[in-house]
Parts: C-alpha cells; structure tokens; sequence
C-alpha cells in the first residue's frame, strides 16, 4: 500500500478486503487496550467479550430457515422531535432473554449493534423485546413485538408487522432525552481513534454510522506508524479530504497524528502524543527501533512536539501516565491536555495521571478517547456555541472547559466561575457551589474534590429512567487550591458500576482554579515524586535506549535535563 497523507487526494492501492464476520470480530471492545503495552490483554478482552455475547445469544436463531423469519423496518426517532436518530439497538427473545444477532449489522458489545435511524432486520417469528438507546443523553427505550404466526399485527394500517407475504412490518421505537447537551451549548469529542483490519467500504460504513449513534459531535482520526503491521491500519488511508467528505452536520472529523515512542514492541519508552488538526505528518510518526524495527532511540518526543505545535496543532499525551516523557513536557508547558482511560483504563489513576500536577499549580485540562474502535462511550465535553468546528472545538479543550465521561453528564460552578476559569481572591471567601450528575445508569455518587480529596458526596436517586445527584453548599475557600466534580471512583478499582458496553463508569471535570494573592497550590511531596520519576528517566534512558553515538544520547537526556530545572526552580520558589 502507498499513502501519502494529508493531501487533496488519497494515493494508495489495497487489493486486500475482509468480510463483515471479520468486522464483528474486531468491532465492539475489541483490539481496544491502549496500543500495544496491553495487547495481550486486548486480544484477552476482545476473546471474553465474543464468548460473552455468543453465551447470551439464541444458538438456533441464525439457523433458521427463510420462512420462520419475519422482515421487519426498524426505526428509531427523537420522541421530543420526532426527527430520526441512529441508536444503539438490542434484540432479545422474550422466553428465554437470549439474544438475536444482528450478523450484517456493526456488533458493539454485549449484543447492541450500532443502526441508522431506518434499519431492515430480519428476525425469528417468535415473541421479541427491542432495545434501543442514543449515546450517553437518552433513557433505555424498549418494546415488545410478536412476529409468531398468529400474533394479531403490530402496526395497524397496510404494512403488517409480521411480515406476512414478504411485506415489511414497521416497528417505531421514540427514545427520550433526559439530557441535552446540544441546548446547553456542549459538543463531544473522541481524541483519540484509529481503525484496523477493516476494508475501506467498512471503514467508510464504520465512520459514518458508529459516532451518529453513540451521539458523538468531534472525532479526530489519527495517523499511527508500526513496522509490518501498520499495513492493516486502515484508518491510516484517509486524507484531509476524506475526513471532510466523511463530515456532516451532525458529527465533525478532524484529522492527527499519534507520535509516539517506545523502547520494545510495547514496553514503556518516552510515551505517546497525539498532534491533532495538523496540516503535515511529523516525521518520523513513530520513533526508534522497538516500533519501526530501525534507527535509533536518538529523537526525544519534544522534537516533533516543537514540530507540531509550529504547524498549529493541539498536543495531548495519551494513555494515562504511561511513558516517561509527560512529566518534562507538562513542566515546559509543552502540552495542551492530557488524555486518561483513551484505550483502556490502566497505566494510572486520577491521582497519578492528573492531581500530581494540578497540585503544583499547574492547569490541566482533562481529555479522552478510545485509540483502537470506538468501544465504549468515552469522550469529552466542551461548550462550543459559535463557529463549530474541530478546530474551534480544540481551542476550547485547551482553556480547561471540559469533562470526561463515559456515561453521566456533568455541572460544576462556584458563584458565577465555570469549569477552566482562574478565581482571584485576596483573602478568605465564603463561595457557593453547584453541583449536578445525571446519567442512564446508576453511577452511584457525586464527589465535589478539593485539591485531590473528596469535600462532599451526594448519592444518586432514580428519576424515571435515569438517575440523577446533585449538591449545593457554601465552602470557604481559604487558600490557594483547585476544585472539581467526579463521579463514585470505583472506577478506579474497575469494579461495579458500568455502563451498556460493559465498561466500568467514569466522569470528571477539568477543575476550577483558586489563587489567593497571585499564589497556586504548591504541594512539595508531589514535587519530589515527580522529580525522583526525572531522575529514574535519566537513569533509565541510557540504559535501555540504542543511540548512535553521545551526541544522540544528549538530546534526549537534555529534554529530562531540563525538566529538573524547571521543577526545581518551583520548588525553590514555594520554599
């Protein structure tokens, strides 16, 4: 395959193709880990998710004979609008509750497969529950239909639901919004997406249909680099132009890059950067001999960081902490937002991967995607009321006006301050905050943090067919800090709750900001955890990294180097 990428033009040649069993396989939380570090433990998931929806599927369903099938036209709407919206649906025999595979439809997990707002099935004429939902605002809709030979029809009029005589049947399904995000001004995104092993009719198919029914707003697609194996990296074919003839008013694409590092096919190694809304690769895309299989370890990420951020883009560390280079990059204010959970949810807690610097003053805005499909409902919220646009949308990521989710959506304000602003008080102050979850499932409680610890819970409650938690109290707020709203962490110990993906539930804003006289929150224990990691890396590089001579090993070095400097200089200062 040649690519040349971005250009007006794709360039390429690919005489490979792979059926839609392939697809299924590789859909839903599969080759989903974060990139290859856990690709054991991808390929581990991706196998328990396959035998767990095969354990709740109907065995004889895809064995019948054409005649004790039924055609039946599904469709799904907006109950308050009326308008189409495509969902996530689920098909289950009402005896028994096992499921009824969709084998030509785009399978997500669990048996819930990805439709358009108008979708034709065939189905076993047998007594079924229809199961539909739209991204992470809507309630559970749910009908039950009789496709048995002598059911009475579904819909009245002249299309019957049974389907007799090869008539199609209509089954309307209207899914109701608890929530809606766009009326509050807000817009998704994934940061963080790549697509293999698909062809390019499914890759076309998988992009237009998948973000429309997990209501996603932005998706950036990124180029990745890996010797031999990137040939099967479908996504890596698009261009520019692609992601714009992929583009509709509903769901933006925008293009990147994940520049990345590592010093064996998937250890740790200087990390993983994405380079979003970039107008040219930065070359190499990956670096060094434990991913392209050549060269040297001789080129720190900041290289190509400079390089990305002179051509304008947005660069966001990937994968939680993993990697050693974020925590120089964070220091010299190289980085635009920091990515967590984007692959899966390993490699560092909210602790590790954000409070470490949000409690030494820095401002860190919070991030996240799903790197390998789009497997679960992770994304991140920005208000976006003007120009929408993906690169309008990343401006606003970067001052901190976001939230994470993959399942409730969240509100945090004190007095009139909002998420990402700086309040400036000149002594104490006596503060009122607002503090609001909703979400379909039950994502248990609501945590108010001040500088990483939990100031007040609010359990959830059950409102219709959702769940809901709110707080209102007044703080004192009597010192430098920051402030921000999570959901229960049990995430954190990737135990109950998930939600319809089967993956574990998590929410958090990017924080609020509280200087007293010009002073940030300076906690010198965080400093000194993060300047023996400086030091473990300067050990570590020269040890397990292949340069061509000195000259090479000084580059990379210079960047920790520098990292010392800077967190000394603040250690200094807070002293």
């Amino acid at each position: 395959m040649t690519t040349m990428w971005p250009c007006s033009d794709r360039l390429f040649t690919r005489s490979r193709t792979t059926g839609l069993s392939v697809l299924i396989a590789l859909l839903g939380v599969s080759v989903i880990a974060a990139h290859d570090e856990t690709r054991e433990a991808a390929e581990q998931r991706r196998q328990n998710v396959e035998r767990l929806a095969l354990a709740q599927a109907d065995p004889t369903a895809a064995k019948l004979p054409d005649e004790e099938l039924a055609t039946v036209k599904l469709r799904t709407i907006d109950d308050a609008t009326g308008k189409p919206l495509p969902a996530l649906v689920r098909v289950t025999n009402v005896a028994d509750g096992l499921a009824i595979r969709l084998p030509q439809e785009i399978h997500r997990a669990a048996n819930w497969y990805s439709l358009a707002a108008e979708t034709t099935l065939r189905l076993p004429r047998r007594k079924l529950r229809i199961e539909a939902l739209h991204g992470l605002e809507t309630e559970l809709a749910s009908r039950e239909i009789d496709l048995r030979d002598d059911a009475s029809p579904l819909t009245p009029g002249p299309s019957p639901a049974r389907g007799e005589g090869g008539q199609t049947g209509l089954v309307e399904l209207k899914i109701r919004r608890f929530y809606d995000a766009a009326k509050a001004g807000l817009w998704s995104g994934n940061t963080h997406l790549h697509l293999r092993g698909l062809s390019i009719a499914e890759m076309d198919r998988y992009l237009r249909l998948v973000p429309q029914t997990d209501g996603l707003d932005v998706v950036f697609v990124s180029h990745l680099r890996r010797a031999v194996d990137d040939r099967d990296y479908t996504t890596n074919v698009l261009t520019t132009a692609d992601l714009a003839r992929l583009s509709t008013p509903n769901v933006q694409y925008g293009n990147g890059e994940e520049h990345r590092h590592n010093f064996d096919a998937g250890g740790e190694g200087f990390g993983h950067v994405m380079f979003l809304n970039i107008r040219q690769l930065i070359q190499p895309v990956s670096i060094g001999p434990g991913i392209m299989r050549e060269g040297t370890d001789g080129r720190p990420l900041r290289t190509g960081i400079e390089a990305a951020r002179a051509d304008g883009a947005t660069v966001i560390w990937c994968h939680n902490r993993f990697g050693l280079e974020d925590v120089p990059n964070w220091l010299a204010a190289r980085l635009d937002a920091q990515n967590i959970h984007d692959g899966s949810q390993v490699h560092g807690t909210y602790d590790e991967t954000f409070y470490r610097y949000l409690n030494l003053g820095m401002r860190i805005p919070f991030s996240t995607g799903t790197d390998w499909f789009v497997y679960d409902f992770s994304r991140v919220y920005v208000p976006l009321r003007n120009e929408k646009s993906a690169a309008t949308w990343l401006e606003q990521l970067k001052t901190g006006a976001s939230f994470i989710t993959n399942g409730p959506l969240l509100e945090f304000s004190i007095d009139d301050y909002r998420l990402g602003d700086v309040i400036q008080i000149d002594g104490p102050k006596r503060m009122r905050i607002r503090a609001r979850g909703v979400g379909r499932t039950d994502f248990h409680a609501l945590q108010v943090i001040e500088n990483g610890r939990i100031l007040k819970v609010a359990a959830t409650k059950r409102v219709g067919g959702h769940y809901e938690s709110e707080l209102a109290f007044e703080a004192n707020l009597d010192g430098p800090s920051w402030f921000a709203l999570r959901t229960d962490d049990t995430v954190i110990r990737e135990v109950d709750p998930t939600n319809e993906l089967g993956q574990p539930i998590f929410s958090h804003t990017s924080p609020i900001y509280v200087e007293m006289n010009g002073r940030k929150p300076f906690r010198i224990d965080e400093a000194e955890k993060l300047r023996a990691e400086l030091i473990r890396a300067l050990e570590v590089i020269p040890q397990r990294g292949k340069f061509a001579d000195d000259a090479e090993r000084e580059q990379v070095l210079t960047v920790y180097r520098e990292g010392l400097r800077l967190l000394d200089a603040r250690i200094r200062l807070a002293k």
